[in-house]
């Protein structure tokens, strides 16, 4: 006894050779078998059990259980590959089988052959069950479709169909990139004003430059005059690098260049009494401003 078949909703896409019945039994069979290849091609990545080829009097039809957003992909990769009228449907079918011997018919294979039928090659026909089963369950997918007009089949029957809408798509790729541009700056600028606000109120300890200088010197940090010793017996400095200079009445000048960290401490002890003392010629030209 032969089993009932299985009632299932699922995607079916339905193709239609153009101009099918204008060619000879040799062509149809070749545009036939250039179709089927298209459909293993764009089918190629999914499970066995998740697809269900179909031939058809003019094409061939495709059922694709599961995610309504692949089987408009898979649709869309065959649709591209050459011209075909195509429509996809998400409807319920009666399956005997879901392998290469099913017998299928019901609802879902009749609207998608009924979306081919008003399809061109220039456009995909989606009917309306389908782009309610897309924005159920992938919404960003479906604010890209348009509508595409009403039809009304020989018998009378009106229909709804929808199609995709390249420049949606783009449009809403671009929005997303703009959105994560304005977000990743947004992140970057609160960065900034936090390590900011951290530097305001919290700014780094300074570093401590001891000074055992004898028997006394006028003290220069990067230039600038930071008083003598004695009675100054420490200065503090930003970390980084600085160029500490002694100066000393009578003593050629000592340079001395750090590269202190925020907190740490260093020491310069210097010992003019010991140093060569200039020329007196030498000392003439400086006060004169020669070299």
């Amino acid at each position: 006894m032969t089993p009932s078949p299985t009632p299932v909703y699922a995607n079916v896409a339905y193709f239609r050779i153009p101009e099918f019945d204008t060619r000879t039994v040799a062509q149809q069979a070749s545009e036939k078998e250039s179709l089927e290849a298209r459909l293993r091609e764009a089918t190629s990545g999914l499970p066995a059990g998740d697809r269900v080829v179909l031939d058809a009097d003019e094409g061939a039809a495709l059922v694709l259980f599961g995610d309504p957003e692949r089987a408009l992909e898979v649709t869309q990769a065959v649709y591209r590959k050459g011209p075909v009228h195509a429509g996809l449907n998400y409807g319920p079918l009666a399956l005997s089988s879901r392998g290469s011997d099913a017998r299928v018919f019901g609802d879902g294979l009749v609207g998608a052959a009924a979306a081919a039928r008003f399809a061109t090659p220039d456009r995909l026909l989606l009917t309306q069950d389908f782009a309610k089963a897309l924005d159920a369950t992938a919404p960003d997918r479906s604010s890209e479709l348009e509508t595409a007009g009403e039809f009304t089949d020989t018998r009378v029957r009106l229909h709804t169909f929808f199609t995709p809408n390249e420049r949606k798509k783009r449009a809403g790729k671009r929005k997303v990139f703009f959105t994560a541009l304005a977000g990743i700056a947004v992140i970057l600028f609160a960065g900034v004003l936090a390590r900011e606000a951290v530097q305001r109120f919290f700014p780094p300890p300074l570093a401590t430059v001891k000074l055992l200088v004898k028997p006394r010197a006028d003290i220069y940090v990067d230039g600038v005059n930071k008083g003598r010793t004695p009675p100054l017996t420490e200065i503090q400095v930003a970390g980084g690098k600085h160029v500490v200079e002694l100066r000393s009445q009578g003593f050629a000048p000592l340079k001395v260049s750090i590269n202190v960290q925020p907190g740490e401490q260093v020491t310069i002890a210097y010992n003019f009494t010991g140093a060569p003392k200039p020329s007196l010629w030498s000392d003439f030209k400086r006060k004169l401003g020669g070299s």
